[in-house]
């Protein structure tokens, strides 16, 4: 993958500075946004990791981004950069960079990096102002641990009557990012990313199924785990799911957006399959929006469930007990199942800009054994030790745009 990135940087540098057949488009975009919890003692964590405060302040859902293009008939070459707040720093993230080339009249080649198609909305989901929503339902968006990674695609695209057809086939990509959010200081590796997708649309219907396979990994160095993991074994339990490395996991997503009139209805559902720290998952989520003029109110419902049976450790023998109770609490922080009910409005202030509100309700579903008091059950809303309350309110404002 060096090599390919390589040969993409060699050729697209050269196109971007001094040929003369390309032509050349900026655009601009972002999410300005603060958000706050109803209470202490939670931390959402949706987009990016994010310490929402029990007061309103600047999220780290605030972005500003920036696409450039380099284009004609047969190549086009895409740029993109995000940057973000990240642990009250802003982080750059480089979402885009890669090359597409017409082989055919119906037939291209991407190379390079570029965001995952896995999701309805993958190509522009950064650029806010297209949503109506003012935050993306994280318990859904977050089922895949990356949002891009480099690698090579293939597509085809047909115009059939007034239906737009494309199909989409990654034979091969991979990234390497860091993970701490999760695990203090975790380097999580993905790679053999294959994935195909088919997606239909017309003027008012969007229909997406994609299916990918992954192989991660994400070494583990924290000397209680290892420990716990040694004795687990040496006591005659089989514990090969308990890690994380050179896992294989399989992600089938289908999605469909309907629009009649001034009514909208976006649905989304996904399954994530894995023998591994990562649970088998089922997320969806589904929005209705009304337009009137410039102002569109919405209602969405998201959840985010976990296989129950993963945390489970019933059938682990431990004579002690003290290995089974820290696998116990291990567990009990890799649960990140919740259920949203969210309400709120774009207001489109100006071609381009629109003013966005939105109030989540997100109530966590605990599994296994409940050690609160003394351990930190992380997802996308971690609940800090000794709070026993099992659902937050969070408000976010905030203004989109993209010109």
């Amino acid at each position: 993958m060096k090599q390919i990135k390589t040969i993409f940087l060699m050729i697209f540098i050269p196109l971007s500075l001094s040929a003369n057949d390309f032509d050349t488009s900026f655009n601009y975009f972002g999410n300005l946004t603060a958000s706050s919890l109803n209470k202490d003692g939670f931390n959402t964590k949706g987009y990016q990791i994010d310490d929402v405060q029990n007061h309103f302040q600047i999220s780290s859902y605030s972005k500003v981004g920036i696409q450039g293009m380099v284009y004609n008939d047969k190549f086009i070459f895409v740029a993109q950069t995000v940057t973000h707040y990240k642990e009250s720093k802003i982080k750059a993230d480089l979402t885009w960079l890669n090359m597409k080339y017409k082989m055919k009249d119906n037939f291209n080649i991407r190379i390079g990096r570029m965001q995952s198609s896995m999701f309805l909305n993958s190509d522009v989901r950064d650029i806010n102002y297209i949503n109506s929503w003012g935050l993306e339902p994280s318990s859904f968006y977050t089922i895949m641990p990356v949002r891009f990674y480099n690698g090579v695609e293939l597509s085809y695209n047909k115009v059939v009557g007034d239906y737009y057809i494309n199909l989409n086939l990654t034979p091969y990509g991979e990234i390497t990012t860091d993970f701490d959010d999760m695990i203090k200081g975790a380097i999580l590796s993905m790679t053999k990313i294959n994935s195909i997708s088919l997606a239909i649309s017309n003027n008012n219907l969007k229909f997406k199924i994609v299916y990918g396979r992954v192989n991660i990994d994400m070494p583990m160095y924290e000397t209680s785990y290892m420990g716990m993991i040694k004795t687990l074994q040496e006591e005659g339990n089989d514990v090969s799911k308990y890690n994380y490395n050179n896992k294989k996991i399989s992600f089938l997503t289908v999605g469909l957006e309907y629009n009649y009139k001034n009514y909208s209805f976006t649905t989304e559902i996904a399954r994530r399959k894995s023998y591994s720290l990562f649970p088998n998952t089922i997320g969806y989520y589904a929005l209705m929006s009304y337009r009137y003029d410039k102002f569109t109110p919405f209602v969405m419902y998201s959840a985010n469930q976990n296989d129950k049976s993963h945390f489970d450790t019933s059938s682990i023998n431990d004579y002690t007990n003290t290995a089974k109770s820290e696998l116990d609490m291990f567990l009990y922080q890799t649960n990140n199942s919740q259920k949203t009910i969210s309400l709120g409005f774009r207001y489109d202030l100006m071609v381009g800009v629109a003013f966005k509100a939105q109030i989540d309700k997100i109530t966590i579903i605990d599994y296994g054994a409940d050690y609160s008091d003394t351990v930190k059950r992380l997802g996308y809303t971690q609940r800090d030790a000794g709070i026993d309350d099992n659902h937050v309110y969070q408000a976010t404002i905030g203004i989109s745009f993209a010109f």
